[in-house]
């Protein structure tokens, strides 16, 4: 089973016109949503995009920093990004969505992390 990303955009700003603050120093949220190719559904998978100088600075303040969920890019560059995903959903498949959506989660954070059904009640 392939993956195919249904929607990809960021909440944090407008990436057609985009122009950071600081181009050294910036983050921003990027909103995955994908599902199987061909197949209705969707999941969505949540990536933090910064630059090495926006880790540096959290690292200086923190002392420690999780790089789980991150890409590290050095400048912005939206069709840059926008292939990096394409390409990194290209490279995710399996038997069944749930091993294709469990490769895509070690990448970005996935909706249904850590995800506990109720337990049924009878």
């Amino acid at each position: 089973m392939h993956a195919e990303i249904r929607y990809l955009h960021t909440p944090d700003m407008e990436p057609d016109t985009y122009v950071p603050d600081d181009p050294d120093r910036f983050l921003f949220l990027v909103q995955m949503l994908a599902g199987p190719v061909g197949e209705p559904g969707e999941e969505s998978f949540d990536f933090e995009v910064c630059t090495p100088g926006w880790l540096h600075q959290q690292v200086q303040q923190d002392g420690l920093r999780n790089g789980r969920h991150h890409v590290i890019v050095d400048t912005f560059d939206w069709p840059a990004l926008q292939t990096y995903f394409q390409n990194l959903v290209a490279t995710c498949t399996g038997a069944d969505w749930n091993e294709v959506s469990a490769k895509l989660a070690r990448y970005g954070r996935w909706e249904f992390e850590d995800y506990t059904p109720a337990p049924d009640k009878a």
